[in-house]
């Protein structure tokens, strides 16, 4: 856990942080997008509108690295679009991660679009990955109807 450098930012700018911080950046940021580096960090989940299954670790891999080969890797994210309603509490993120195959030098650019949902004023309270076709959100905002048939994840 991390105190100090992210506490009392808004949540637009941990969000632009952790984007720039994917790859060989800073850790710290791109916990503090799923605030988990604070003590008592929400619960998180990934639903494929199939099943829904526990977050890994590093909540924010769920959201970058799940359209891509298990032996491809982000390496950085170029934003093209960044635009926030207050009115709905939404924000959408476009651009395209610079991935490429383990131990390669090749980059290759793969299209994002992520709609994130914004409560409060450092709130983040989910995100659709509107290619991928997942969404990372709370567990306490899953509705109970859906079953908490929990499968475990296998790493």
């Amino acid at each position: 856990m991390w105190m100090g450098e992210n506490e009392g930012m808004d949540v637009l700018e941990r969000i632009r942080r952790g984007y720039r911080a994917v790859g060989p950046g800073a850790p710290r940021d791109v916990l503090a997008m799923f605030h988990q580096e604070q003590a008592d960090a929400p619960e998180w989940v990934v639903d494929d509108y199939v099943r829904v299954v526990p977050a890994c670790a590093v909540v924010a891999m769920d959201l970058f690295a799940r359209a891509l080969p298990s032996h491809w890797e982000v390496i950085g994210v170029d934003l093209r679009q960044w635009t926030f309603s207050t009115r709905r509490g939404r924000l959408v993120a476009a651009g395209r991660f610079r991935t490429r195959p383990r131990g390669a030098w090749e980059v290759v650019p793969l299209p994002f679009i992520h709609i994130w949902s914004v409560g409060g004023a450092d709130d983040v309270r989910g995100v659709l990955d509107y290619l991928a076709g997942i969404e990372v959100k709370r567990r306490s905002d899953v509705p109970s109807h859906r079953g908490w048939g929990l499968r475990r994840r296998v790493a």
